[in-house]
């Protein structure tokens, strides 16, 4: 895929409900096994629960980006554009980055990583920041290769994740 093919668009309060329907079509299908029967339902729900999602994406530190391919929505990032942890001043906390299982590996995640390191960048931080499952191989993968690196571990505290499953890694990059 490449970058003629992608365009991106910062999410405004008016995006609310497209935000919140393209998050559960790109979560779903990685991460259903991490959760107990209805955790993932009930976690979706509470995350993205319009009132507060509308709240989120007027916070100017907030900064929601979606990827289009075709003029479909397929994938996007979160990021925090001031975010410190007591090891890393002056950062911006990636939260999440999600894309469609349809463009799965063609490289969406990376760019929208990559747009998200330029932003930080551009609001002057040193560092990014995030956590991601310690056993999700491939996102883990895809922020080592660019250039994160761990600095410390976590674990999910959300109701109904399977035990088995809490572990996190923190991550973090020099800008």
């Amino acid at each position: 895929m490449t970058d003629t093919e992608l365009t991106y668009r910062h999410c405004s309060p008016a995006d609310g409900a497209l935000l919140r329907r393209v998050a559960f079509e790109c979560y779903t299908p990685y991460y259903a096994d991490l959760w107990e029967e209805g955790g993932m339902q009930a976690y979706l729900a509470a995350l993205y629960e319009p009132v507060r999602l509308a709240s989120e994406l007027a916070d100017p530190n907030l900064s929601f980006e979606l990827a289009y391919r075709d003029g479909s929505p397929v994938g996007f990032s979160k990021l925090h554009l001031r975010c410190d942890r007591a090891e890393t001043p002056n950062a911006a906390h990636l939260e999440r980055v999600y894309v469609s299982l349809a463009v799965a590996g063609s490289g969406v995640g990376r760019r929208l990583i990559e747009r998200a390191l330029a932003a930080a960048r551009d609001r002057g931080r040193q560092w990014v920041w995030l956590q991601t499952m310690a056993d999700a191989e491939k996102p883990l993968a895809r922020y080592l290769d660019a250039g994160f690196v761990e600095c410390g571990r976590a674990r999910l505290d959300a109701p109904k994740v399977r035990a088995d499953r809490r572990g996190m890694v923190v991550l973090r990059k020099a800008l």
